[in-house]
């Protein structure tokens, strides 16, 4: 690889095997609008999910990701044992519910969730649990 020395700074083009690397370890997902919507360092099928709605559950310690759904305010959800609120994230583009934080701010809580089968890895095409049949009444 060309080598370029000046001034005692070695500079090197022998990162192309590095950058395959970190690209194969970032994760891109959609909207099922196609909307591009998060990045992140997991492949979210492998990550744990919450046995309430079964969201998917993003630790913001532990993971590295950009999101770019859109923030809606709060909305109280009444559970089992009680009351949740969630402060919700949208896509921008056809307002479909992605994700939901337990804390006001983005990011500053221990996790994020996202929505079961709200997200897709090939744009233009729903995940095969997103879809369901509705039995028509005979």
């Amino acid at each position: 690889m060309p080598k370029i020395v000046s001034s005692s700074i070695v500079s090197s083009s022998d990162h192309t095997a590095q950058g395959e690397d970190q690209r194969h370890s970032l994760h891109t997902y959609y909207c099922l609008c196609s909307e591009f919507l998060l990045v992140i360092d997991a492949d979210l099928r492998k990550l744990p999910r919450r046995r309430t709605d079964n969201a998917i559950i993003v630790s913001n310690t532990q993971r590295t990701y950009t999101f770019t759904a859109q923030n809606e305010g709060s909305t109280i959800i009444k559970r089992r044992d009680g009351y949740e609120k969630q402060y919700r994230y949208h896509c921008p583009r056809c307002r479909l519910l992605i994700a939901y934080e337990m804390t006001e701010n983005r990011k500053s809580g221990p996790y994020t969730y996202i929505v079961d089968s709200a997200l897709t890895e090939v744009q233009g095409s729903a995940p095969p649990n997103a879809i369901q049949d509705i039995p028509t009444p005979a």
